[in-house]
Parts: structure tokens; sequence; C-alpha cells
């Protein structure tokens, strides 16, 4: 089974195609690449690659953040993202990455791919490190603003199969973002949310306050598309200002530098756990087949991990451990309402 990556819609086209070059060398995949021919041979030509493993479709078109993204995908038919979704129709291919607009990806996985029967909005759901060395999936992180109480339900089942099929947890503990713990808390939102996510035959733990989100207590957390980029981001912040008031300080202080030497592997080891670029991407759930939204500054690096991710996922069924879980929503309504 193969992987379409999208390489024109980023801020480095060359730096997405040299980490399809690498993961052709090592990773044992193949791949299509949507782009502009001639710049992916190009970079090719610098790697001994496989090339029975790989297959070019020239796409001379880009969506860019300033497009508006439901027109660009209905009108750009010949960009490079239209051509990977298209691509990703092909019963041979088992994912899609794109480092593109998120909203351009959005759009496309809803109207070029489809949603799955029962999904009323898909989500992105990217994965982030925990205290305790492991990961939670923050869904949604962006895209859903305004949601109704019955996106967030499906959220949180879409996050559980998540979890599940890639990370191997049997009952991931699904946590409610909110203003505090108590089962009273919330807004109208988050308040309805919380019984109905008390009802499903999922291992619901409460609401959550987003400073406990990477305490490692919690495998999902369910949010709408605003409050989880403003949680996500706010994470991303507050690492940057850590990581560089701890290099200030250090820099200024002679004996500090000195103690930083013997704490240098320390530091890489912290490094690497907050590195987006070894995370892969955000993977888009809810769409009839796999879509990774990568960073738009994605390197090498990420493009590898983002390949890794679509292959767990796959082998995992997320598809359809996603179906199942909906199914199970679907019989308990209908229990209800019989009863």
């Amino acid at each position: 089974m193969k992987i379409v990556v999208d390489t024109a819609a980023c801020d480095d086209p060359e730096e997405i195609i040299r980490g399809c070059a690498l993961a052709i060398q090592k990773e044992q995949c193949e791949l299509i690449l949507t782009g502009d021919e001639n710049t992916i041979n190009k970079v090719l030509s610098l790697y001994n690659i496989d090339r029975t493993k790989l297959e070019i479709i020239d796409a001379k078109e880009v969506i860019t953040n300033e497009d508006e993204p439901t027109l660009a995908i209905r009108r750009k038919t010949e960009s490079s993202l239209v051509k990977a979704y298209d691509a990703l129709k092909r019963d041979d291919v088992m994912g899609l990455i794109s480092a593109g607009s998120t909203g351009a990806v959005l759009s496309g996985g809803v109207f070029r791919l489809g949603r799955i029967r029962g999904i009323h909005r898909p989500a992105l759901a990217p994965v982030l490190p925990t205290l305790n060395n492991k990961e939670v999936c923050l869904i949604d992180c962006g895209a859903n603003v305004d949601c109704r109480p019955e996106y967030l339900v499906e959220f949180a089942m879409m996050g559980v199969a998540y979890m599940k099929s890639v990370y191997g947890i049997e009952a991931p503990r699904v946590g409610l973002v909110s203003n505090g713990v108590e089962d009273k808390k919330g807004n109208a939102l988050t308040k309805e949310v919380f019984s109905r996510l008390k009802k499903l035959p999922i291992n619901f733990v409460g609401n959550m306050e987003a400073r406990e989100a990477l305490s490692g207590e919690y495998d999902v957390l369910v949010c709408d598309g605003f409050i989880g980029n403003v949680l996500l981001k706010s994470v991303e912040g507050t690492a940057n200002m850590v990581m560089k008031t701890l290099k200030n300080a250090i820099m200024d202080d002679g004996m500090a530098k000195i103690g930083a030497l013997f704490m240098k592997k320390a530091f890489n080891s912290v490094k690497n756990d907050m590195d987006y670029q070894l995370k892969g991407g955000a993977p888009l759930l809810g769409v009839e087949k796999i879509v990774v939204k990568a960073h738009g500054a994605s390197n090498s690096n990420a493009v590898q991990a983002a390949i890794k991710q679509i292959q767990k996922m796959y082998v995992g069924n997320l598809i359809g451990n996603i179906r199942s879980g909906l199914e199970d929503l679907e019989n308990l309504s209908v229990n209800e309402s019989n009863s």
C-alpha cells in the first residue's frame, strides 16, 4: 500500500521531498508525490533510491494560505493537494500527508474524500507529550471553532479509537476540557457534553482543567476547536518560553555553562520529547481514509515521522475502529429511544 505526499503546499517543498527520499531508503515504503515534477526529480536525483517504489504526479498549481479553502479545492483542480486527494481515492493508497493550508486540507477531506457515515464534522487530533513520557490526544485543535454537543461526543469516540489503534491503550482515559474539574463546571456546551459522555461505553473520567493537559492523567482531551487551538498554542508558547529562558540563564552564568555540559544528554532528551518535527502531524479524523496534516515548516524528519504515523494507523485499522465506535453510539441512541 502506498502513501501520497503533497510536496508543494508548504514552506519548503525541497525539504518535504528530501524526507520522502529518506523514507524510501529507510522505511520500506512506497510513495506517490504530487507537485512540480521538475523540482521533485531535481531533489530525488541526489539520492540513491528504488524508483519502483515511487510515483510522481505533476501538479503546477499550489493552494496557498491566502486562498479561500473551499473555493480553492473546487477551482484549483490542478493543484498538488487536489491531485493528492484524488490519488488517495485509489485502492492501493492508504493515506495522505500535506503540510499545506489547514483549511484546504479540511475542505479537501470533506469535499474530495468524504466523511465517514455518521460523522458530522471531522476533527484534527494532534498528540502531545506528557510528564510520564507517554502521549495525550487533543481533539479538536482547530478544525471546528463552533460546535454542537453531538460533535464533541463524536470527537471523544474518534479520539478513543485513535489511541486504541495507534498506541495500544485498551481503555483510554477521556477528559473534557473545562474551567474546573467539578461535574457542574463549564458553559452550556460542556455541561451538555458532560452528561452525554457519562452515558457512553468509554472510560470518561470527567472534566479537566487545562493546566493538567500534559499531566499524564489523561489519554484523550475533548474540546471544541476554538478551545483546543488556544490550549495547543498556549502549550507550545510556554514550552518555547521555558526553553529560551533556561538557555539564556545558562549562557549568562559561567558555572551554569559547565553544569550544562554534564546535563547535555538530559537536555537533548527533553528537546526531543518536545520537538514536533519528530511526532509527525495531526491526523484529520472522521474522513474516509487516513489524512495527516503536517506543520507548514515540516523538515525531512517530520515527513518520515508522518509516514510512520500513517503506517501505524493503517495497521491498527483506525478507520474501521472509528466506524465500530459510531455503531456503538448509534445502538446506544436507539436503545435510549426505545426505553
